[in-house]
């Protein structure tokens, strides 16, 4: 029993001696405690940070990981595509990487979309994340349980009838058997898994304009897709001189003709959306690239019809303030006797760009403000940024500039710079 008692004796001790070493004095409570409450606070604020500011933060393994599990869906049969072969080969498509840290700029709060080098190129690689808006294709049998899908002629209609409805056209069969391109049509599995990711893709904008419209060459051109992936060409990025608006306002006379020009396709760019019938509603100065001497934008999410845009803003919603009705850059107006948003758009295009684009603001002004701009130019900027006169207003759009409006400015910067022109060869 002595011998007992002396053990436990001993481990006591011992066991005090453990906990007196571990045990903190008052000011190390006190660093420990403030410690832990600065580590909370930049918790906090990086995550109320992250909700306000829509951050995303890209990650090269993230990327890696998302091309192997798109891989392993095509291995198991979940997933087809044309492209998926080259995909998966790890040969002619490779280099997979978030975008540089200039290149995040052009789509800051869009985290499904990387780069990637095909060939000698590098492609942009989008992912058509199906969301709470995307319909689903199949349904199942509730008494056996059995998932259904339509067959190839009722797919063709449901996408016939979705387009039409979505952005009031009506395509031919043989445009619409070229959109959908579906495949393995003599098995079942592959076949469900096809027209599943047909649909996916129909149903993102950014893949579905590119598509229908790819002949006009006014949005990026889709190279090929996989799955919910598809890959599209990458713009050459317009350089703009950032550093004007920094201390001064100085700009060299070459960077000076370079902006001329630019807007210059900008000013065509525009043109070609008004033919088809097409409202940007979220512009943006880096959003601009080109490809092959053509003007082209990068981020189609905020590009609809006309008629889609009119259809959302005046869908009846609450309202109490214009800015409730307004989606973006695409402003529209709130009906103050029923408190309800009932107008559709009231700007354009035209307007977007010269308040956005060409004229600024006071602290960053727009690509067409410089120490160089001639009175006359800062004078129509300000009448297409904020028309007011009946000839400066669009016929359509009461708060839009008109084409007279348009063609004045179109007229002055092709003067300016055909007077650089003949300055420097003079």
């Amino acid at each position: 029993m002595t011998i007992s008692n002396n053990r436990v004796l001993a481990m006591q001790s011992r066991f005090k001696s453990i906990t007196r070493r571990f045990r903190f004095s008052p000011r190390r409570r006190s660093y420990c405690a403030i410690t832990s409450a600065t580590v909370l606070v930049l918790l906090v604020l990086g995550v109320v940070g992250f909700a306000l500011t829509r951050l995303h933060y890209c990650f090269d393994v993230l990327v890696e990981w998302k091309i192997s599990k798109i891989c392993n869906q095509y291995y198991s049969n979940e997933i087809t595509g044309y492209m998926c072969p080259e995909l998966c080969a790890g040969d002619t498509i490779s280099e997979f990487h978030c975008p540089t840290a200039k290149q995040a700029t052009l789509n800051p709060f869009n985290p499904n979309r990387f780069l990637a080098r095909k060939a000698q190129q590098f492609v942009v690689v989008k992912h058509a994340v199906p969301d709470d808006s995307y319909e689903k294709l199949s349904w199942i049998d509730s008494h056996r349980h059995e998932e259904h899908y339509p067959t190839e002629a009722e797919y063709v209609g449901i996408v016939r009838r979705y387009i039409e409805l979505r952005y009031n056209l009506q395509l031919p069969f043989d445009k619409l058997n070229s959109l959908l391109k579906l495949k393995n049509k003599n098995n079942h599995v592959l076949f469900h898994a096809s027209m599943r990711n047909s649909w996916n893709l129909i149903q993102n904008n950014e893949y579905l304009l590119s598509r229908l419209y790819e002949e006009k060459e006014i949005f990026p051109q889709v190279i090929g897709t996989c799955g919910d992936l598809f890959l599209t060409e990458l713009l050459e990025t317009v350089e703009f001189d950032e550093r004007r608006y920094h201390f001064t306002n100085h700009i060299d006379l070459s960077k000076w003709r370079y902006h001329l020009k630019v807007a210059v396709l900008i000013l065509d760019y525009l043109e070609e959306m008004a033919q088809n019938k097409f409202q940007m509603c979220s512009v943006l100065l880096a959003g601009f690239g080109i490809s092959d001497s053509r003007m082209k934008y990068h981020d189609l999410r905020y590009i609809t019809t006309e008629v889609s845009i009119d259809r959302m803003l005046s869908d009846g919603r609450a309202c109490t303030s214009d800015a409730e009705c307004s989606f973006h850059d695409c402003r529209s107006r709130c009906n103050t006797t029923v408190y309800q948003c009932t107008s559709g758009l009231l700007n354009n295009n035209l307007q977007i760009v010269c308040d956005k684009i060409f004229r600024g603001t006071a602290s960053e002004p727009g690509i067409l403000v410089t120490e160089k701009s001639p009175t006359r130019l800062l004078r129509i900027l300000e009448r297409c940024a904020r028309p007011s006169s009946r000839s400066d207003i669009d016929a359509g759009r009461s708060w839009g500039a008109s084409k007279t409006l348009k063609k004045q400015l179109y007229n002055e910067l092709t003067s300016i710079y055909e007077q650089l022109a003949a300055s420097v060869y003079s």
